[in-house]
């Protein structure tokens, strides 16, 4: 694997493991009643889509990277 496909892989996943970690924090504080942390219950699930986006962007752009850095060799 090239290096920017590398380095990009690997930022993917460290943000990732970061957004996941920050919404199981929200998730902790919540509470459990949506009446009073209906905001944090929404930003931590908010969290955890934009987490899974963040890997698949992440699996897929250094394939691309790869695919153009072979085809130029």
């Amino acid at each position: 694997m090239c290096p920017a496909a590398w380095t990009i892989f690997i930022w993917s996943v460290r943000l990732t493991a970061f957004v996941l970690v920050c919404a199981f924090v929200l998730l902790l504080g919540w509470g459990g009643s949506l009446a009073e942390g209906y905001e944090r219950y929404m930003t931590a699930m908010s969290l955890y889509e934009i987490g899974q986006a963040l890997l698949l962007i992440g699996a897929i752009l250094p394939v691309c990277i790869e695919d153009v850095y072979i085809s130029r060799r």
